[in-house]
């Protein structure tokens, strides 16, 4: 399997991300509210779903569309910040926001989606992995988005942006995400669309 190909290459902290699945079989879905990076640290050892109902961050639920309520959004990300409220308005600007999910899966196994393959997959990878990576994806004249921004980093600048512009995203994490979401200290956070994927796990093996 694929995820197989890239934990032995980059490490055990990698999920796969499935959007509006059509997976019916058992998938825990937590009751309590959590945030979006703490949903995928959970999915590196156990699959789970999240919904509108379990995902309690604000940040996460403008970037997937849960809602969006910018101006709380920016007050809360200034009063844990005290940066102003105009470069975080200006920031969120930049960040994509997602529209039509219903449900995100993460961690399923490939081969229970009937041969419908993952729309990404994120990892957190050590920082000298992505100096292999991005000679792996400059061989193949990919282009990575790095976005430099410290807020909404694993559900913006990784899970929707990797998602809706289908390009290889990588962020040095955010505070939240770092306090929640089991971020390392010595770890980048990785999101890769499934095409992209298999050309490094083709690349790896030649």
């Amino acid at each position: 399997m694929m995820i197989n190909k890239l934990r032995q290459h980059f490490g055990i902290k990698c999920t796969s991300v499935y959007v509006n699945s059509k997976f019916t079989g058992f998938i825990n879905t937590p009751l309590k509210q959590m945030k979006f990076c703490e949903a995928v640290e959970y999915s590196f050892k156990m699959p789970l779903r999240v919904i509108k109902g379990n995902l309690g961050c604000p940040g996460a639920r403008q970037s997937i569309g849960f809602e969006s309520n910018k101006e709380q959004l920016i007050k809360e990300i200034n009063e844990h910040s005290n940066v102003s409220p105009y470069f975080i308005s200006d920031v969120l600007n930049t960040i994509p926001s997602l529209r039509g999910i219903t449900h995100i899966d993460l961690g399923l196994e490939e081969h229970w989606e009937n041969g419908r393959n993952p729309d990404l997959y994120i990892l957190y990878v050590q920082p000298f992995m992505i100096t292999d990576l991005m000679h792996k994806l400059a061989k193949s004249e990919i282009i990575p988005s790095i976005p430099p921004y410290l807020f909404l980093s694993v559900c913006g600048n990784i899970f929707a942006n990797c998602y809706l512009n289908k390009v290889v995203s990588i962020s040095f994490g955010c505070p939240e995400s770092r306090k929640n979401g089991g971020i390392g200290k010595n770890e980048i956070v990785v999101g890769l669309p499934f095409k992209v994927a298999v050309k490094l796990a083709n690349s790896l093996e030649n």
